[in-house]
């Protein structure tokens, strides 16, 4: 049942497990539900009453004279498999489990989920939970939770016909529902709040899902601290990109202590957090990184048009908070640029002469009707994209005499796709939100906070307007070349250099000129006929960092020189690792000078992810890459590069050449094909290094290692 609609709108809902009073939790849900007037069929089920607050009460589901849409399941940990299974036997497609008990309280709680799970996988019946909050469905006035934090009479729930609106879900039900309390406090509208729980079933990507293709919602609101499927949960973000949608996400659980053991560079640099932030960042997600700063972008996203560029027109009746606001936005990246001299002279018509009329503009606090006029001025520039005007509404002076005006602006600006964001720097007065709650204008009053609501916007634009470029098409599945088979296919767990390169070749990718001996004379063969200097590097499954193992040397320029490496390297290999298998020595021609990268392949349960960075023997200490899941696009991989902050190094700089990026961005949608088809059979491959030669000139793979995924190759 992907369409959520008979949960989050049932026409009928039986509590089990309610009780009289409210010190225990089902007798809380079902005076909640009470309180905030569900209008559906109510039932409690509780074996020591008829009636509790008014609702008829029954001794077991059995007995309930109708099939109820949704179960609101409180009871001891122990006999909720039971009771899922008489709710399933009964009929009920949906229910939400309170109890606690279950995987977080150790292995009987994992044993008790385990039913649970198996229930809905025989019967087919719905689970969100358990270890939920519960969840609230505004508009149906489902509260089907025992969070007080929805408990605001003073506060209500805002227009809910003619206002966007926010939805929730949230693994935390206390964040989830303190979410909607301060937000409310801020006048912002939700929809639906929803506690996940454990995620027995229902996870967070279905109720997204469903969220999503509602008309009213514009953005929703996740705390996540795991994913269950993460490609599920992509596809759901895919989705509401297409839909402009934005998902707002706190992601936690993402520490470097959870990095696993790898033994290639790529998937020591693919730490779980670095794979976690490239693939929602490729799909769309905004993240978020506290409580004030994800309702500070829900409140820029579900009332603003995305705009079309990222210059900002400041308009302020104080020079100082003009002065921070434009250099907090510079800092991020937003421009503030000079506006035509005859819109600066409009508004310096209308305000002191120790004003600006220059952008920022601060009219000042003694201009008596000039921040009306300041605002259709910069409204009328054709380099402004957005506004931000700044105002002190702890009084409602402003308001009463250009209110009209301001809101008269903001409706113009929308309609040019223009986002208008309001900031007081002081606390606004009572009288003076309620003036702009009814004309559906919302404000902050954080600095910092208006400014990243802004960015949020820009960079979320822009996101868009690149989406099509970065939207790789699925390959066939029998795409992988016969070759590559072969190779993923040969015993053992790693492929060594050698192999590597023939792995990279079966896609079209250029190796430099190499050869492998057995022998100290195959090694000064193969040296005399590639050309001097040359490389000795040993060959072996068991010693991926050739450089800690002394087991390769550089620039080789005689024959005598060959064969005294040879047998030294041989010897450092087997005395690193005693039991090491050689395959050989390879013998490799110097590459030609150029700048050093390092490429590769990590696969994850976010699926295969393609990496690029500053290479060498120091590409983890300098830590400079980027990630991307495969297959890529050329403009994904130009913008990897793009992206890196060592990306000059490969421009012209101080006079020299600038480096082959069409040859790099080449060899990372071919490495990307290969990631993408080998996702099964691939665990991590590096290419390190890479080096980029002058533009025109290509690349060449110095290195290349490949560590194959056991779990699905059997090896």
């Amino acid at each position: 049942m992907r369409n959520l609609d008979r949960f989050f709108s049932p026409a009928s809902i039986v509590v089990i497990g309610a009780s009289q009073g409210e010190e225990k939790i089902g007798g809380r849900i079902l005076r909640t539900l009470i309180k905030h007037g569900y209008g559906g069929k109510l039932v409690a089920v509780n074996p020591a009453a008829t009636e509790i607050a008014g609702v008829p009460c029954y001794p077991s589901v059995r007995e309930i004279p109708f099939v109820a849409d949704v179960a609101l399941i409180a009871v001891p940990a122990q006999v909720v498999p039971d009771t899922l299974q008489a709710c399933a036997d009964k009929g009920i497609k949906v229910a939400t489990i309170y109890s606690s008990g279950f995987t977080e309280a150790g292995a009987a709680g994992v044993a008790l989920q385990q039913r649970l799970k198996d229930i809905c996988a025989r019967t087919g019946i719905r689970v969100s939970g358990p270890n939920t909050e519960g969840y609230f469905s505004v508009a149906d006035k489902v509260a089907a939770t025992f969070a007080s934090a929805i408990n605001m009479p003073d506060i209500g729930y805002g227009d809910l016909q003619n206002t966007p609106q926010i939805g929730v879900v949230s693994q935390s039900g206390g964040l989830g529902f303190a979410f909607f309390n301060k937000g409310r406090r801020e006048d912002l509208v939700f929809s639906h709040v929803v506690s996940a729980g454990n995620q027995v079933d229902l996870e967070l990507a279905d109720y997204i899902a469903w969220m999503i293709e509602q008309p009213r919602i514009k953005v929703i609101l996740v705390y996540a601290e795991s994913l269950n499927r993460p490609p599920r949960f992509l596809a759901v973000a895919k989705r509401a990109a297409e839909l402009g949608k934005p998902i707002v996400m706190v992601k936690v659980g993402n520490s470097e202590a959870s990095r696993r053991a790898a033994q290639s560079h790529t998937g020591a640099m693919a730490s779980p957090r670095h794979v976690v932030d490239a693939a929602l960042a490729h799909y769309g997600v905004v993240r978020a990184d506290d409580q004030e700063r994800l309702l500070n972008l829900a409140a820029a996203f579900v009332h603003n048009p995305l705009p079309k560029g990222k210059r900002v027109g400041i308009v302020s009746v104080s020079g100082g908070t003009a002065t921070w606001l434009a250099d907090v936005c510079e800092s991020m990246g937003l421009e503030v640029p000079e506006i035509a001299p005859e819109l600066r002279a409009r508004i310096a018509a209308k305000i002191p002469a120790f004003g600006s009329s220059n952008n920022p503009v601060d009219i000042t606090a003694q201009a008596a009707d000039g921040f009306t006029v300041a605002l259709e001025a910069m409204g009328d520039a054709p380099n402004i994209d957005a506004v931000i005007m700044a105002l002190n509404i702890a009084t409602e002076r402003r308001l009463n005499k250009e209110g009209k005006g301001i809101v008269a602006f903001v409706q113009r600006m929308k309609a040019a796709g223009k986002p208008v964001l309001l900031y007081s720097y002081a606390t606004p007065s009572v009288k003076a939100r309620t003036m702009l709650s009814e004309w559906g204008l919302t404000y902050y009053t954080s600095l910092q906070g208006c400014v990243h609501g802004l960015k949020a916007l820009v960079d979320y634009a822009a996101f868009q307007r690149g989406r099509a470029a970065r939207a790789a098409p699925l390959r066939e599945e029998i795409a992988m070349p016969d070759a590559a088979r072969r190779l993923l296919a040969m015993p053992g767990t790693v492929l060594c250099e050698y192999e590597a390169k023939a792995l990279l070749a079966s896609y079209g990718i250029t190796i430099g000129e190499d050869a492998l001996a057995r022998t100290a004379d195959e090694a000064v063969a193969h040296a005399q006929r590639l050309g001097f200097p040359v490389a000795l590097k040993v060959q072996s499954p068991e010693i991926a960092h050739k450089t800690e193992a002394r087991a390769l040397q550089l620039n080789l320029n005689t024959a005598d020189e060959v064969r005294t490496a040879f047998r030294t390297i041989s010897a450092n290999a087997l005395a690193h690792t005693p039991n090491a298998v050689i395959h050989g020595v390879l013998v490799q021609r110097m590459a030609k000078r150029g700048r050093e990268l390092i490429a590769g392949i990590s696969n994850s349960d976010f699926g295969p992810m393609v990496m690029v960075g500053l290479g060498g023997i120091y590409a983890e200490v300098l830590g400079d890459s980027v990630l991307a899941p495969a297959p890529l696009t050329a403009a994904t991989a130009r913008d990897m590069l793009a992206r890196l902050r060592g990306y000059k190094l490969l421009t012209s700089v101080r006079g020299e050449p600038a480096s082959d990026v069409d040859a790099v961005v080449d060899l990372l949608i071919r490495l990307s094909h290969l990631a993408w088809d080998a996702r099964d059979l691939i665990a991590e491959l590096d290419v390190n290094p890479l080096v980029v030669h002058k533009a025109g000139m290509g690349i060449t793979v110095v290195d290349a290692l490949v560590v194959k995924n056991t779990l699905k190759t059997g090896t």
